[in-house]
């Protein structure tokens, strides 16, 4: 059978046209758009981000009870999140970049139908992911707008400061729940990618990972192939691991920062969503839109959580397949460079929210008895503020 040519970067186009869109992406300088790229990337983000973190922060800062504290941080905390991830990726846009060359590197490595196979799931998982993610995050919109047709009173999809009277005439509303939907839209759009972008690269580097597994599980069992063949093929596979540990190097130092922060505000923001929902005076409409927000917002760290464990499941599965390789009827020499790579898989591959936190399903366990925690100490204070009156 042919080996099918697989570009798995191109799992990677459709975040860095949304990147390019947001203003966080140059095109050619040599390209009328790319000579104006600057001043356009400034104009979006003052546009949408800025007046949006200003409406949020006002409105937040503006509260004055602790039920309308936690609804205005609610909002305001992943907005501000998603603002640093977008920070984030303009500050390390290059390294990722650099990752792209390292990944083409790996599919020209293929050798069989069935790494293209693995290669092509992998790229089919991360297809799924951004499609499910994107229907889920239309659905948070279509609550929110479904949310302001049946208010009873002018209302927002999310508790806002605007600096007009939007309330008091149908010419001054619509405008401004128009404008600000949009703005709300927009800013679905930079979480969408902002969310799924790490785990897009995360299954690309496993599905590579995976693929390296299958390869070296079989190594030495063909009888056909010479001894020195066999050897050179295990230092081709040692180089692989490498082009590996240098792409899962490269996420470590591009996510380590906004993950320690995500995982920081996921735990505030879902703290203070459900004390907003248990304890706060909110219909049907509103509980339910809250709720969508919270749904969403859990779900963009399970989604890094889930992905860095598949990484490391996978990173484990390499280290088998290095024990099941047929080394007992190699040369000696083999066995040496055998025993350097199974010294190297021993490292797990593992990412590190600022370089202490683990990323891993036990770390969003962790995370959400924080949140139940925090809590907790918000009810107390509750009840300690009824008494009081």
């Amino acid at each position: 059978m042919d080996i099918v040519e697989v570009d798995s970067t191109t799992a990677l186009v459709i975040h860095w046209r949304i990147f390019r869109l947001t203003g966080l992406h140059p095109p050619s300088k040599e390209t009328l758009w790319g000579r104006h790229y600057r001043a356009y990337s400034i104009v979006w983000n003052m546009v949408f981000h800025f007046c949006v973190s200003v409406s949020f922060s006002v409105n937040f800062l503006l509260s004055n009870s602790l039920e309308t504290f936690c609804e205005g941080l609610c909002v305001v905390l992943p907005h501000t999140l998603y603002m640093v991830k977008s920070f984030n990726v303009y500050l390390h846009r290059d390294e990722m970049l650099r990752s792209h060359r390292l990944l083409r590197h790996l599919d020209r490595r293929l050798s069989s139908p069935d790494d293209s196979r693995i290669i092509d799931e992998g790229m089919a998982k991360a297809e799924f992911m951004f499609r499910f993610l994107m229907r889920c995050l239309l659905g948070v919109i279509c609550v929110g707008i479904l949310y302001i047709a049946l208010a009873s009173e002018p209302t927002l999809m999310y508790s806002s400061w605007i600096p007009w009277n939007w309330k008091d005439s149908t010419a001054a509303y619509l405008p401004t729940v128009i404008l600000h939907t949009f703005a709300l839209m927009e800013t679905a759009m930079v979480v969408l990618n902002l969310t799924t972008y790490p785990g897009t690269y995360l299954i690309l580097v496993s599905a590579h990972t995976k693929a390296l597994a299958w390869r070296v599980a079989k190594l030495g069992h063909d009888q056909q192939l010479p001894a020195d063949r066999v050897q050179e093929l295990l230092i081709g596979y040692i180089q692989d691991h490498q082009v590996i540990l240098k792409l899962v190097k490269s996420l470590q130092k591009s996510l380590s920062m906004a993950c320690s922060m995500q995982f920081l505000s996921t735990a505030c923001g879902q703290c203070t969503i459900c004390y907003f929902l248990l304890f706060g005076k909110v219909g049907i409409m509103r509980f339910t839109n809250m709720l969508s927000l919270l749904v969403a917002f859990t779900t963009d760290t399970l989604l890094l959580c889930s992905m860095a464990e598949l990484l490391c499941q996978e990173g484990d599965t390499l280290l088998t397949a290095v024990y099941s390789c047929n080394w007992v009827d190699q040369s000696v020499q083999f066995r040496r460079v055998h025993l350097q790579m199974l010294q190297r898989c021993q490292k797990p591959l593992v990412l590190v929210a600022g370089m202490i936190m683990p990323i891993s399903m036990k770390s969003f366990l962790v995370m959400i008895k924080g949140a139940y925690t925090m809590l907790t100490l918000l009810n107390i204070m509750r009840k300690t503020t009824n008494e009081s009156h």
